[in-house]
């Protein structure tokens, strides 16, 4: 008889656990009688943090205002709920960082920067983290080594990245996706550089236009060995199929017509996608189809309609 050692449980995982329980009914017996998947649990959950008398109190302010809201809509007549939106500050993001599948750090990010191109979070925090606990060696080296050949791409292909959302009021989850390497933006090999990382998954999806988030990974490359990751910005791509037919884009991608549109088309998806008033969705599902209408007013009428002959003219010029 081998004999079960309790105290190990916390430093396995769900998968292996599981394979140990079906092992066998005399394994299922002693794994239940020795609270394994108590240990585990444990174990999995984040650090507890100090009880927080006011944050808890205010907690349950908030909800008890939401449900009352909810309650004066259903028994009074008011016009018709709208959805509200929220700020990219409403929200805390949970952020993993992995290099070759292997998980390098993972945790919440809640301090914002505001861009002209869209909402970032600062990584500074996370940066150092690593640096205390393990130096995360692969991109040391990236961000000492120039970047002014392609070996750059080779390493930023096997980091990942993965975003997600969670409203603070409700704890709403939106899953922003899971992101690899795309482009380099700007002058490579700068001091300060960004990399363009795209979702596998768009965000929003329909018949005419999907819309997809974009993760910039923003970072400060030093010789001397200080090199950090600074931010990650997101962003929001709006591709259709119908474009592609247009002149002016042929890669399908369309540019939102005004200054700041797509930084508030991103706040308004993200709002809709973490949940609003069930009678308020068909509105809010009304506008964001109304992005693409608008930006096809914009780019002329030979979009979505295809114009052969403006086509052809095009070709000999």
């Amino acid at each position: 008889m081998i004999p079960l050692r309790p105290e190990l449980f916390s430093f396995t995982d769900p998968k292996s656990l599981c394979r140990l329980t079906c092992t066998s009914k005399t394994l299922r017996k002693d794994v239940r009688d020795t609270n394994a998947w108590a240990r585990l649990s444990e174990a999995q959950l984040p650090p507890a943090r100090p009880r927080d008398a006011a944050g808890d109190a205010l907690s349950r302010v908030r909800s008890q205002t939401i449900r009352r809201r909810l309650a004066d809509a259903l028994s009074q007549e008011t016009p018709q709920p709208q959805m509200r939106l929220n700020r990219f500050e409403d929200f805390t993001y949970f952020v993993r960082l992995e290099e070759d599948g292997v998980i390098i750090w993972e945790g919440d990010l809640t301090q914002h920067i505001h861009t002209p191109y869209g909402h970032s979070v600062s990584l500074l925090g996370a940066w150092y983290s690593i640096q205390d606990s393990e130096p995360w060696e692969g991109m040391e080296e990236f961000l000492t080594t120039p970047t002014d050949d392609d070996d750059f791409e080779g390493y930023l292909r096997s980091v990942g990245i993965t975003i997600v959302a969670i409203r603070n009021d409700d704890q709403a989850m939106v899953s922003l996706g899971h992101f690899r390497f795309h482009e380099a933006i700007g002058s490579v090999g700068a001091a300060e550089q960004e990399y363009a990382y795209k979702s596998r998954q768009p965000l929003f999806s329909s018949e005419r236009f999907e819309l997809t988030p974009l993760a910039v990974l923003r970072v400060t490359h030093n010789e001397w060995g200080v090199g950090t990751l600074d931010a990650l910005e997101l962003r929001l791509e709006h591709y259709s199929p119908e474009a592609v037919y247009h002149p002016y884009n042929a890669d399908g991608f369309v540019e939102p017509p005004g200054s700041g549109e797509s930084y508030f088309q991103f706040r308004y998806l993200l709002s809709y996608l973490a949940g609003t008033h069930h009678r308020g969705r068909e509105q809010a599902l009304a506008t964001i189809k109304q992005w693409h209408d608008k930006a096809a007013s914009v780019l002329g009428g030979s979009w979505p309609n295809y114009d052969s002959e403006s086509d052809e003219t095009n070709e000999g010029e």
